[in-house]
């Protein structure tokens, strides 16, 4: 039977709901049903980082909402990630990598999975081979290394990274896409990963994949698995760019490659996945594959897909419920920008920016072009307002990867962050002004438009240049507010703890049993006229995963404790659940 679980303190909950699930979790059942999930380490004390400032140091401007503190240093994290970019700059160099944040012990704790690049893959003669690198969230912004423990320390050319439960037995399994084989980790629930990348039928070793995204496509309550691939490339294909007179070689561009087929992989339900992208519609629509993201725009109960291409019109994928998709990209008005031109699209985040019960979408874009910002007009209308919505000036000088839309100071309004970072280290001898290492942006969304928020108003890090490519968003103490994780090219990481002022959110974690176990697809609602959405996450920013949860205002708590929450479940079943309070937290139970 479901249970109730509390995550992580006051009004933290988790819904559990519809039927039996296939396979039985391997922890206790008791842990479920009548133990609240609490760490078992205890945090550190959440002073750690330093105290927000009031002022930056020119002493002129006001402070920010919104702060956070590098905790890098101090967290343990040695990772340094490789490129693979060398004299004879090889593509997917350009292109980086992303990094995983979620619990893959089930301690409480947010883990992280960070992918690496490898000039050895390029240069057969270069004798270091990367690795992939785990790290055990051990609390206290402490981390430890596990990588051989999890044999996760995988040493191709690895890119982009999903995460989800896919054989239904309780613990996160994991995916990574790469410039060949691709591998999947199925968690043995015992802090190891076994490889089934051959038999599972997903290592694919002739395509270039970025990111990808788990969805149950067909709402069988087994997750399938969207791959975006970005170009036919190879070395001995590689074109030579740049100025050969000033001897100055660079990336080539986009369009000198042709982009790879994305591929559709259905979950067959016996630790094997089947090729399905034909039959489902998905082999229409050529383009370069950046980011995806997977999520119900159309409040239907069927999951979508949109896909940001570079130099391609993204691609919008509407579930019709048949186990087929329908390409609704031009007419929704999400392929290309307000002026009609395809952009270089990279990361993806979606939320209800305008807090009308409508799925909005962003989209990052390369140098000279504004972040796209997709408002919906319903019956999947969108239109970009970037501009009038203040997303588009401060992001045309920059090259703009991983990003999210999160509620970063706890005002009830989701807030948008990128990170940014050239493809090429060497522009500036061409006299070109584009600097290779270049700053992270903040807009704080303030009523449904956005105010920029520069430089150490926001922390130290935000003041300085580095080059950003994946970018995920998690609780990493556990006091609810959302902090983050930045990936940057041939360097370290960065850990970077919310400081924020605000109230922190409620977060709510569901678990589907009939649905699939991630509940991937689904969506709640609080309140009424209209009502506010949240959709539960799956893909997004730029070939990262983030720690799958919902986070709910404080400014909601009255509504969500008077009126429940509405969950619409993939498939389209709809339940109200009232919570009931004991003390300080809210529990929620649910058992169809």
């Amino acid at each position: 039977m479901a249970g109730v679980w509390l995550l992580y303190g006051v009004l933290g909950c988790c819904l559990v709901g519809c039927g039996e699930v296939s396979q039985a979790p391997r922890q206790p059942e008791d842990s479920v049903e009548t133990a609240p999930i609490t760490p078992k380490r205890p945090p550190g004390p959440q002073s750690a980082a330093v105290s927000p400032q009031s002022k930056d140091p020119s002493g002129t401007e006001p402070e920010s909402s919104i702060r956070f503190a590098d905790m890098t240093a101090e967290s343990g994290l040695n990772f340094v990630h490789e490129s693979g970019d060398f004299d004879q700059k090889p593509f997917p160099a350009a292109n980086g990598s992303g990094v995983a944040a979620f619990d893959f012990d089930l301690d409480g704790w947010v883990d992280l999975y960070f992918l690496t690049g490898s000039r050895q893959t390029f240069d057969a003669d270069w004798k270091a081979r990367p690795r992939n690198r785990c790290y055990r969230n051990r609390g206290d912004w402490k981390f430890q290394e596990v990588t051989d423990s999890t044999r996760l320390g995988w040493q191709g050319f690895s890119c982009g990274v999903a995460v989800a439960d896919v054989n239904s037995d309780g613990f996160p399994d994991v995916f990574v896409n790469c410039y060949g084989s691709d591998r999947l980790y199925l968690n043995q629930g015992d802090g190891t990963f076994f490889d089934a990348s051959q038999q599972s039928g997903v290592a694919d070793d002739q395509l270039w994949g970025t990111s990808a995204a788990f969805l149950d496509y067909d709402n069988d309550g087994l997750l399938d698995l969207y791959v975006a691939n970005y170009a036919t490339w190879s070395m001995e294909t590689n074109k030579y760019c740049g100025d050969r007179q000033r001897g100055v070689r660079t990336f080539c561009g986009p369009t000198t490659v042709d982009p790879a087929p994305h591929v559709l992989y259905h979950n067959e339900g016996d630790g094997r996945f089947r090729v399905t992208t034909a039959e489902a519609g998905l082999d229409r629509r050529p383009g370069r594959g950046q980011g995806v993201a997977a999520t119900d725009l159309n409040l239907d109960g069927w999951t979508d897909l949109y896909v940001a291409n570079d130099m391609n019109p993204n691609s919008l994928y509407i579930n019709t419920g048949t186990g087929s998709f329908r390409d609704a990209s031009e007419e929704s008005g999400t392929d290309v920008d307000y002026r009609g031109s395809s952009q270089a699209g990279m990361g993806i985040a979606v939320a209800d920016v305008n807090q009308d019960g409508l799925l909005d979408l962003f989209v990052t874009n390369y140098e000279g072009e504004h972040n796209a910002y997709y408002e919906s007009r319903g019956l999947l209308i969108y239109q970009d307002v970037s501009r009038s919505r203040g997303l588009a000036a401060e992001s045309i000088p920059w090259v703009g990867w991983g990003t999210a839309l999160e509620d970063f100071d706890g005002d009830g309004w989701v807030d948008c962050v990128v990170t940014n970072g050239h493809t090429d280290n060497n522009f500036q001898e061409m006299g070109r002004d584009s600097p290779y290492q270049q700053k992270p942006a903040v807009w704080r969304n303030v009523a449904g438009r956005f105010q920029h928020v520069s430089g150490a108003r926001i922390g130290a890090y935000f003041a300085e240049s580095h080059v950003g490519r994946g970018l995920a968003v998690a609780d990493f103490d556990g006091d609810h507010r959302p902090d983050l994780v930045i990936v940057h090219q041939d360097s370290q990481p960065a850990l970077l703890k919310n400081l924020s002022t605000g109230p922190a959110p409620i977060t709510v974690r569901i678990v589907g049993v009939q649905a699939n176990r991630e509940a991937i697809g689904a969506t709640l609602w609080v309140g009424q006229n209209p009502a506010r959405l949240f959709p539960v996450p799956s893909g997004g920013s730029y070939a990262s995963e983030q720690q799958r949860v919902v986070r709910i205002p404080q400014s909601l708590a009255e509504q969500l404790s008077s009126e429940g929450i509405t969950i619409r479940w993939p498939g389209g079943a709809e339940r109200i659940i009232a919570p009931r309070r004991e003390g300080s937290s809210l529990f929620i139970s649910e058992s169809f």
